[in-house]
Parts: C-alpha cells; structure tokens; sequence
C-alpha cells in the first residue's frame, strides 16, 4: 500500500505525525471479512522501511552513515506526538479499510498472482483510493484541533484557475510534558501526494506494454491474517509499544 514518506523528517531527527487509523472501524471490518491486521507488524514494518530508505538516501547524498543518534531522536520525538486531526484519521482508515478488503478478495476467489483478474482487482482498488481522495480535494475542507477546540480550514485557494495550497497551523501535544506547541502544514499535499501514489500505480497496471510483476499480496499475510489464527489481530496498539532497536537490528 504506497503512502507518501518524509524522509527528512528522520535524517533531521524532527518528529513525524503519525495519523493512527480508527481501531473499532477496523475491527468490525474484520469481523465481517474473517481478516484483520497485527498492527504491531504493520508499524514495525513500516517504519522499517522508512528508516531504511531515509539510510539509503543520506548515504547517497552525503557520502556517510546516517547515526543511530539521529534516528533515535526522531523516533522518541514521533512517538510522543499527539494531535487531533479526526478527517486524516478517516483518510488512513479508509485507506487500511480498502486494501483489507482487497486482500479478502483476492484470497476468497483464488486469484492466481498476475492473472488478469487479480490485475483488475488492483486496479479496482485504485480507483476506490483515487475516487476518494479526489472528493477530499474537492470538498476543500479539513477539521483540525485548534486550542482545544475543532476547527474546519481550506484546502486551498483558487485564484485565476490556479490552485494555491495553504499552510496550517496544528497544536501538537507532547506526550511525555503535556505540553503543546504549533506545527504547520500543508493538508492539501498529503491528499496530493497520496492521489499521484495512486495515479502511478494505475498506470502500471493499465499500461499494456508493461511487463512488471504487479504486488504479490501474499507476501503480506504476516500482517494480515484470519481473525481465529492471532489473538493480537484488530486490537488497539500503541506506538509506544514498538522497540527501536528491534527495528534497527532487522535492518543490520
């Protein structure tokens, strides 16, 4: 599942939001499915990834290390980050929500990996997550925490035909003080990033002379899973609960 990644928010040792989804949706989802996710394995391997591509990139562009110092920073800075952004949550649990029932499908028919009709079953998934995401855009609107109180902020501005991507101020509560403080962004960029993910994709998957093997859903049923085969499957998880140094180790 492509999601946009900051990686110079870890090779900076700055704090990544991390939007977590609506464990409940989620759960009765699965209910119905007979899958759901360990989202224990979900964090920890994506997180994994995006330190290991953020290692990758340093290294390339300035010829050394990135230090287990720096990304310690980030992560303990992350973890203890907390703010209200109940639309992006919905976003993420749509988005989880999507490729859960993707996978369903594919396991329930059968679908043969490259067989026209699990090629079609992705691209199906596409068009959801596009269709989605460009009614987000559209509607123009976002509801954000702003001194305690929910707030609804643009998008954007259109002027002239053009579309003009506005900056956000965001309280941001730091777990271990208690203490607020502002963090800006630009939610249009997140919808944006997202929609582009997912353009690219479909046009791998729609273009005839590409002969790429597309993604072996298979390979995720460490993460996803039948509801009777682990106990840990749907519950609520805590960021807090992951150990960096696991993760660094599986990336030695």
């Amino acid at each position: 599942m492509p999601i946009p990644m900051r990686i110079d928010k870890v090779t900076n040792g700055d704090p990544t939001l991390f939007i977590l989804p609506d464990y409940n949706k989620l759960r009765e989802l699965g209910e119905k499915l007979d899958f759901s996710i360990d989202f224990e394995s979900f964090f920890k391997v994506g997180i994994e990834n995006l330190i290991y591509f953020a290692k990758l990139k340093h290294n390339e562009n300035n010829y050394r290390s990135l230090k287990d110092e720096t990304i310690g920073k980030w992560f303990n800075k992350s973890i203890n980050s907390i703010a209200t952004i109940p639309e992006l949550t919905d976003s993420f649990t749509f988005l989880i929500s999507e490729f859960l029932i993707l996978y369903s499908n594919i396991e329930n028919k059968g679908l043969t990996f490259n067989s026209e009709n699990y090629r079609l079953e992705l691209v199906k998934y596409c068009d959801n997550i596009i269709t989605y995401f460009r009614e987000k855009i559209e509607q123009n609107s976002l509801k954000i925490q702003i001194k305690g109180e929910l707030q609804q902020v643009k998008l954007y501005l259109e002027k002239k035909n053009k579309i003009h991507p506005q900056m956000t101020s965001l309280d941001i509560i730091d777990a271990k003080t208690n203490r607020s403080k502002k963090m800006v962004f630009v939610p249009y960029l997140i919808y944006d990033d997202i929609l582009d993910c997912y353009f690219y994709d479909k046009k791998i998957l729609t273009d005839e002379k590409n002969k790429t093997n597309y993604l072996n859903l298979r390979k995720f049923n460490k993460i996803i899973i039948k509801k009777s085969d682990n106990g840990k499957s749907g519950k609520r998880f805590h960021l807090k609960d992951l150990k960096l140094n696991d993760i660094l180790l599986r990336l030695l």
